[in-house]
């Protein structure tokens, strides 16, 4: 039977507390859930074996996530990846938002959803054990439009699988892009810094990926994978695209960090990838609503300390991000469309984790 506990994880310095929540499938698998930044702080579930590890990356306490400069586990809003300009145009106005990576924005400024306290509330489902945060996002914040009110609904079930459910509604026409950017390792985390995912093998189904340029903002371009390393539409070793010369490979240190585009915003669930470790027989399924997803493959961490006073350096982990086209509300061409007042927004992503 699925179970839900709570405890103290910390006060902010405004005197906020914040609860910390576990969700126990019943069938070995275990997701922490933070009020503050409505944050993923920890995935565990058993290899082939039934050796259970911690499979994502995350903090033992609240001040680590409070000082970080990552986004580990976070919910990312309003608007994940990055808007070109740190600005768009809407209904003939332009919106001046925070840049906080050059002259860009990236997943909704310095202080995005990830930093802020969400409130989070038990609720019943017929699916499993769940948790619901919500907070309002005041018109202004970070430069967007609109007094949003958001709701993020972490639901495990006896089956092993994570859904998160997002909804939202604003009083004026907005912009609204949210994801999940936790880091995985199928593998678990290791003591000694040698953590990779190099050798995890990803099927990934988008047969187009949204072209970058050197600051990461999209060309405009909606290029098919055809003959490229970025073509993983079958299962294929990361480090086979990884240790491919390709520039565009290069551009992000030899890294991935490219958004695909799955299919349509149209509220149908879609089956983004499937990643699996030979190692330790565990994979996972990420499904969702959501048209693109960003796969990412930290290879820009370095020394990075995580739980347990472990650290993690470059490959560490991936990342599958299910979201809405990066910049959308700048290309004409994209097909991102802004929440209108009074409309809802709804949205959702699925993690299986699966011991094979």
């Amino acid at each position: 039977m699925a179970t839900l506990t709570v405890k103290d994880f910390g006060t902010l310095e405004n005197g906020q507390k914040i609860q910390h929540f576990t969700l126990d499938s019943g069938n070995g698998c275990l997701v922490g859930i933070s009020e503050y930044g409505a944050i993923i702080t920890s995935a565990k579930y058993p290899d082939s074996q039934g050796i259970s590890d911690e499979v994502t990356f995350g903090f033992d306490n609240l001040a680590d996530y409070v000082n970080s400069q990552g986004s580990f586990g976070t919910t990312v809003g309003r608007y994940a990846n990055r808007i070109g300009g740190a600005q768009f145009t809407l209904n003939g106005k332009t919106y001046k938002l925070e840049p906080n990576e050059g002259k860009n924005q990236l997943h909704g400024g310095a202080n995005g959803f990830g930093f802020q306290p969400f409130k989070g509330t038990e609720v019943t489902t017929d699916n499993g054990v769940a948790i619901k945060l919500e907070r309002l996002s005041p018109d202004g914040e970070a430069g967007y439009p609109g007094d949003l009110i958001v709701s993020v609904t972490y639901t495990l079930s006896q089956a092993n699988v994570l859904t998160i459910t997002y909804d939202a509604t604003s009083n004026q026409d907005t912009y609204i892009n949210l994801t999940n950017h936790a880091y995985f390792n199928l593998d678990g985390i290791a003591d000694d810094g040698s953590t990779s995912v190099l050798d995890h093998q990803i099927t990934l189904n988008g047969s187009f990926i949204v072209p970058i340029d050197a600051e990461s903002i999209p060309t405009g371009e909606i290029r098919p994978v055809d003959n490229t390393p970025f073509d993983l539409r079958q299962p294929t070793l990361i480090r086979k695209g990884t240790e491919n010369p390709d520039a565009e490979m290069r551009q992000v240190n030899n890294g991935y960090d490219i958004s695909y585009i799955v299919g349509a915003d149209d509220g149908k669930m879609k089956i983004h990838a499937y990643v699996k470790s030979a190692h330790s027989g565990r994979a996972l399924k990420v499904v969702s609503t959501q048209p693109c997803v960003q796969f990412y493959t930290s290879p820009h961490l370095t020394k990075t300390a995580l739980q347990d006073g472990k650290t993690v350096n470059k490959y560490a982990g991936f990342c599958l991000e299910a979201q809405d086209y990066p910049d959308g509300p700048n290309v004409a061409h994209f097909p991102t469309k802004p929440l209108r007042a009074g409309d809802q927004y709804h949205q959702v992503i699925e993690y299986h984790f699966i011991s094979e």
